[in-house]
């Protein structure tokens, strides 16, 4: 398969104030969104930073774990260390080129830092917005700030909160003028 106008797609979940996570982790469990995230995922290379990887824990099957970390000495099973953006999107176009069954398509997994260093590369934002505010404590992860008026935005689903989980949509949001890797 060829790597060539591969998308850069970022996948994430947000609280209403762009908190992402508490350092640790997700503040929330979704599990309608943990299906969504694997449909939207499965079959493309995922560039996370270490923090993130550290909290998923493992490779997830089907999908590349491209791991961007300042430290030249990490290595784990199942992950491809990244020194920096462009090594990463480098192995990601490796991963593509060599998976029959890959998509030609790249995901930005998280977290803030990531997705900050990442988004100007992205093409599309797949966005889950939890409606909740938690501060996400010391260790804070953000969502960055968007430019409203590059995107288009369409709402794809909400969900009412109930007992067990909060109430949140999907948003999906489409660059006006596209960009590739």
């Amino acid at each position: 398969m060829s790597a060539t106008n591969t998308e850069m797609i970022a996948v994430v979940a947000m609280a209403e104030n762009r908190v992402i996570g508490d350092g640790k982790g997700l503040i929330w469990h979704l599990p309608d969104d943990l299906r969504r995230v694997k449909a939207l995922t499965m079959s493309c290379p995922l560039i996370m930073g270490r923090k993130t990887w550290d909290s998923i824990g493992r490779p997830l099957p089907g999908r590349a774990s491209i791991v961007l970390t300042r430290d030249p000495d990490w290595q784990v099973e199942g992950a491809i260390a990244a020194a920096d953006l462009t090594a990463a999107i480098t192995a990601a176009k490796d991963w593509i080129a060599a998976t029959p069954e890959a998509r030609n398509a790249i995901i930005l997994f998280g977290g803030g830092q990531i997705y900050e260093m990442g988004m100007a590369l992205c093409n599309r934002i797949e966005l889950t917005i939890i409606a909740a505010s938690p501060d996400g404590g010391p260790d804070a992860a953000l969502f960055p700030a968007l430019d409203e008026a590059a995107w288009d935005c369409v709402t794809e689903a909400e969900f009412t909160a109930t007992d067990a989980v909060p109430g949140y949509r999907y948003d999906s949001l489409t660059r006006k003028s596209p960009v590739f890797v």
